[in-house]
Parts: C-alpha cells; structure tokens; sequence
C-alpha cells in the first residue's frame, strides 16, 4: 500500500511539474485544436486605421460637398424671405387689405419652410455620411474578423477603449496590411 501511495505520489509531481513549465507558443495563424488553449486577445485602434482610409477622406469629402448644398439651399430662401419681409415692409402700406394678407401668407409660408429646412438638414447629413461610411465601416469590420479567426484570437477590442494594453497585442499594422494601407516611412526622412 505505501508503495502504491508513493506511486501516486510521484506521479502527481510529475504532472505538477509539467502543468508548471512554459508551453511552446503557438505559430501566429495556427488555430489549435486543443479546447484548453489560453485565449488570446488582441487590440486595433480602428479611428488610426480609418484615418488612413483613402474611402474615409474621399467619403468626407462628399459630405462635406452635401452639407455645404444643404447650406447654400438654406441660405438662398433665407435672402429669398428676408426680400419679401423688406419688400413688404416698404410697400406694405401701398397694397390693398387682400395683398396685404396674401403676402403675409406667403412670408409666413417661407419661414415654415425655413424652419423645417434648418431641423431637417442636420438628418440629412447624418444620413448622407452613415449612407457613405457604411460600406466603409463593413469592410475594415470583415477584416479585422478576418485577421480574428486566421489568427486564432478570441478577442479583438477596438484600441480607443483601453486604458492600458502591451503594444504585443496591438493588431493595427496587421489590418492595415490586410486593408492595403501603405504608410511613408517616417525614418526616410532623417
């Protein structure tokens, strides 16, 4: 009996002592098919990698180009009523009672429109740049699942909400080398 106790005993040391020691790394890319793997997690700041985008700065662009018709739209009725209300002001007396309603009507008309322009352009902006950055946003999504899976992480988090990470996990070079964005080499220049 003790003989087999202190088998068991040697034996439990030994495990002990394997479960202790470092286990080889695994391959970046090299999913493992064992269940009792340490996850692995990784980080990207994504507002750096859509920073670099050339579809970001073009998309912006656009809507800047839609947000400057919006106010130029605006600002054209806006002169187009402040006319009529010096119009009016001016000649108001000289026109007849029914003259006098019906610019009224029309003024108060224009500045409804003004009104529901002014609360609606802002929507419509942020409709346009959501509409334009979608597609965008899809694409740096898919492949950073893409990078997720190919390499094995279980996590990827977005850069911007960590307050501390070990540059080791900063994924960022790998997506924007999957997304084809080529950065000039600040060292050239020295």
């Amino acid at each position: 009996m003790s003989r087999l106790l202190a088998l068991l005993t040697v034996l439990v040391i030994a495990i002990a002592f394997t479960a202790c020691q470092p286990q080889p790394t695994q391959a970046p890319g090299a999913a493992s098919a064992d269940s009792t793997a340490i996850p692995r997690f990784g980080y990207v700041k994504s507002m750096e990698v859509l920073s670099l985008l050339p579809d970001v700065e073009e998309a912006e662009k656009k809507v800047e180009s839609f947000a400057r018709s919006k106010e130029n739209a605006f600002r054209a009725l806006a002169e187009k009523y402040q006319t009529g209300v010096r119009d009016f002001q001016e000649n108001g007396m000289t026109l007849s009672q029914s003259e006098q309603e019906k610019r009224v009507q029309e003024l108060q008309a224009l500045e409804g429109r003004l009104q529901q322009m002014q609360a609606n352009s802002q929507g419509e902006v942020a409709q346009e740049r959501e509409r334009l950055y979608d597609p965008i946003m899809a694409k740096v999504d898919s492949v950073i699942k893409l990078v997720g899976k190919e390499e094995g992480f279980a996590m990827i988090y977005d850069g911007a909400a960590l307050v501390y990470a070990d540059s080791v996990y900063d994924l960022t070079p790998l997506i924007k080398t999957r997304l084809g964005i080529v950065e000039a080499d600040s060292t050239a220049e020295e």
